[in-house]
């Protein structure tokens, strides 16, 4: 209701095309996404889904490296 309540009806609509199409960026931590991400679907309240939808939307929009959590260019050292 505060989504509806306080935010113009173009900023709504801004914040749901945001946060349906939310991608984790190259700079940004698992964490940093994780906390961009709830803080969309907390504005959004029930626009953005049931819980089943919202963990299906943070798993499309969040990259996994196996080694470490910023995605960077991996650097060859040499030993």
């Amino acid at each position: 209701l505060f989504f509806l309540q306080f935010f113009p009806r173009a900023e709504q609509e801004r914040l749901k095309r945001k946060y349906h199409s939310i991608r984790q960026t190259n700079t940004e931590t698992s964490t940093e996404f994780m906390q961009h991400f709830l803080r969309l679907a907390g504005f959004l309240g029930t626009a953005a889904g049931t819980e089943e939808e919202q963990a299906k939307n943070f798993q499309w929009g969040h990259r996994r490296q196996k080694s470490g959590d910023r995605h960077q260019p991996t650097s060859q050292q040499s030993s």
